[in-house]
């Protein structure tokens, strides 16, 4: 299903065609619960980015990552040799900082093990918010229904009408922990 043919079965479950934009957003809104809630395949991404291969210390914009949700690993490019967050508490005391790295505002800042001119990236993106009825999200395509009873539920909640949000939120949710199973990375 595309964007308008969830958009036209939330219209027709609610019966409040004028929520048109509330219902915009709440599928919209649906999406990104799912996506944040979890570690999909399909919301992940791997790329290269480019260093100087004269310095161990640097950074990079995260904007080189196109809708950078959080990193699932950083390492040299080409290599096994992989990169570790460096936690908070240890970013302003003396430790040893090779083989990190740590965001800062826009950047990522990376201490190398060993001179790259690159590091391979594996990360996870935030959805695209769909405007246009025919924009389409891979979760609209594979579990729609999931999508459309966690709208409804949202609408629901905002009528005042909470049996219906109830209904709809449980069955939303009873999908949905089908679908993580199937979709969701590994972490084992």
């Amino acid at each position: 299903m595309n964007f308008g043919e969830v958009i036209a079965e939330v219209k027709l479950t609610v019966k409040r065609p004028d929520k048109l934009n509330l219902i915009r957003r709440k599928v919209n809104a649906a999406i990104s619960f799912f996506t944040l809630d979890s570690k999909f395949r399909r919301d992940y991404a791997e790329q290269t980015v480019v260093l100087d291969p004269n310095e161990f210390i640097q950074a990079f914009a995260l904007s080189l990552l196109p809708r950078y949700r959080r990193f699932h690993y950083i390492k040299l490019a080409g290599t096994k040799i992989f990169l570790k967050v460096l936690p908070d508490d240890e970013l302003f005391k003396a430790c040893n900082n090779v083989g990190r790295y740590y965001i800062a505002g826009d950047d990522v800042t990376v201490s190398l093990p060993a001179l790259t001119a690159g590091l391979d990236i594996g990360y996870f993106r935030y959805p695209v918010t769909m405007t246009k009825d025919e924009d389409t999200h891979w979760m609209l395509e594979m579990s729609p229904y999931m999508i459309i009873d966690w709208a409804c539920a949202e609408v629901f909640k905002d009528i005042g009408d909470e049996k219906s949000f109830r209904d709809h939120r449980a069955s939303a949710q009873q999908t949905y922990l089908s679908f993580r199973k199937d979709q969701e990375i590994s972490t084992q």
